[in-house]
């Protein structure tokens, strides 16, 4: 490779920004002492990781081509108007269930599991629905307007799309936003996820793209190794995941539980 290592660094640097998985850039750095180098500074590997992400989702929409390409073919639950609740109001969610779908999967590593859906659908059941009694919390305001009766009350209708284990994935039936709830937690609103079902739908399609690439960088190293690795790849999606939708981000409980599954588990897979 004596063409390409003449090469300044300034062009190593933008040929590993150009590279559509992180997997690659992992496999160049161990090609020579200088790719090396330029892959290992503090002051690049930050960007090379943002712009391979970058590589790596810019083709994210809530559609069901990208959606399905993601979670896997025949993943998205795609209810009919008949099968959807009759308290269910909120007209973006309708209009995106209708027309999209919501994947019905079991994501085990990060946790998330929403298989349910397409079960329950089966057995000619409706979304779970929980109204303001059921759900005793004293809410903060969120990230849309609120009135000052709205304020410290829980919705009057959430309906679940998920879990992490006992903690609930909700819609808030009013405004369209994704919020995390913890029934064993005193203060069991634990915060914002997303602005809608749609915008939560393409950022879980985001981790879980980058997920998969990134199992191609985490082959026969130790937990250690492995941690050190995907840390960086994964601080950088989770500031993606922010500009895409501003909950998504640092200090998101949901998200950085996410973020932290994948770290902990010893082998990288959804």
């Amino acid at each position: 490779m004596p063409g390409f290592l003449n090469l300044p660094p300034e062009l190593i640097f933008q040929v590993y920004c150009s590279l559509d998985t992180i997997g690659d850039a992992y496999f160049l750095s161990q090609t020579c002492q200088q790719t090396y180098s330029i892959f290992r500074r503090p002051q690049s590997q930050p960007k090379i990781f943002e712009a391979i992400i970058d590589n790596i989702i810019q083709e994210a929409a809530p559609t069901k081509a990208w959606l399905e390409a993601q979670f896997g073919p025949g993943s998205l639950w795609q209810p009919t108007e008949a099968e959807l609740p009759a308290d269910l109001t909120e007209e973006e969610t309708i209009k995106f269930l209708l027309n999209v779908g919501f994947p019905a999967v079991n994501l085990t590593r990060m946790g998330f599991n929403s298989s349910d859906l397409s079960i329950s659908a089966y057995k000619g059941q409706a979304l779970d629905g929980y109204t303001a009694d059921e759900l005793f919390d004293v809410f903060n305001q969120d990230y849309h307007e609120v009135t000052d009766e709205d304020e410290g009350n829980p919705p009057a209708l959430s309906f679940r799309f998920g879990a992490i284990r006992l903690k609930l994935v909700l819609l808030n039936n009013k405004n369209g936003t994704i919020y995390f709830y913890d029934p064993e937690n005193w203060f069991s609103h634990r915060g914002v996820i997303a602005n809608g079902l749609d915008t939560f739908t393409v950022l879980l399609g985001m981790v879980v793209a980058v997920t998969k690439d990134l199992r191609t960088a985490s082959l026969d190293i130790s937990w250690y190794e492995r941690f050190d690795t995907l840390r960086g790849p994964l601080d950088a999606l989770l500031r993606k995941l922010r500009d895409y939708d501003f909950p998504a981000g640092y200090g998101s409980e949901f998200w950085c539980g996410l973020i932290w599954n994948l770290l902990a588990f010893s082998e990288m897979d959804t």
